[in-house]
């Protein structure tokens, strides 16, 4: 299953400027390496990149994972849609090899990486993930990997916050409210089928959420209830269902998932 999740904007806003704008002002550039290596999924990723190949950040973003990468000897280039997110990376480090396109859309030519990042951003492509995950394909070299982060339509989600979601778009609905896009969700399932179809063999799949104790993303964007005072911390409530819901499974609760996939012969 993919779930397009739908937020709710004043009648005129342009979505994407409000993200490319918040963005350029929510980060900023230079973030501490050990934020990038205390992510869950650091490991999982160390142990399929090497220093002597080339790869490409698609959808970099504020670039944090392309300076991290790059700080630590990998050769990394970026790309993302946001031209002034580009300028402010390129101003603090001018050695950044980045270039302005969408997934859809990619500026180079085929064949050219060993490897492409896509750390949560192939679920703000609407309507175009068959056409991204395409081009993803396209531009990788033979066996080459594809690294996906994508936010999790986990167990929780599909009995609780789903369900809300939808009662709450008939009454924004109802009350004259405009929807707009604001990424996907995806079960495990839906990720494998879609890489498979356009040529990818799937090889790990993993669950995951941040890793500090008394913090967790998911329960604490999803469920205000289980809030504590700073970002992402959770209550006494919040611990105790995280600590819970992680007994019996990552997948009941986690935020995201990473898959490890590998580019196949036509």
């Amino acid at each position: 299953m993919i779930y397009k999740v739908k937020k709710y904007y004043p009648a005129g806003i342009d979505r994407r400027k409000l993200l490319e704008e918040g963005y350029a002002k929510g980060r900023s550039i230079g973030t501490n390496a050990e934020e990038y290596k205390n992510q869950d999924f650091w490991p999982l990723l160390a142990s399929h990149v090497r220093k002597d190949r080339t790869y490409l950040d698609a959808g970099c973003g504020v670039g944090g994972w392309l300076l991290f990468l790059n700080e630590e000897g990998y050769r990394v280039e970026g790309v993302d849609e946001a031209a002034k997110v580009l300028r402010s990376m390129t101003e603090y480090n001018r050695d950044l090899r980045v270039k302005q396109g969408r997934l859809t859309a990619l500026p180079y030519a085929d064949n050219s990486f060993d490897g492409v990042l896509a750390i949560g951003s192939l679920d703000h492509e609407e309507d175009d993930l068959d056409a991204a995950v395409k081009e993803m394909r396209r531009v990788l070299k033979h066996d080459g990997l594809l690294f996906l982060e994508v936010p999790l339509l986990n167990s929780l989600r599909r009995w609780k916050y789903v369900p809300l979601k939808r009662l709450e778009a008939l009454v924004r609905r109802a009350l004259g409210h405009r929807e707009v896009f604001a990424g996907y969700m995806f079960d495990r399932s839906a990720i494998e089928d879609l890489l498979k179809k356009h040529g990818f063999t799937v090889h790990e799949v993993k669950p995951h959420d941040l890793q500090k104790s008394g913090e967790h993303y998911g329960l604490y964007v999803d469920w205000k209830w289980l809030r504590g005072s700073r970002p992402y911390q959770l209550n006494f409530l919040g611990k105790i269902a995280k600590a819970l819901w992680n007994a019996i499974s990552p997948w009941v609760a986690s935020t995201g998932m990473v898959v490890v996939a590998r580019k196949v012969k036509n």
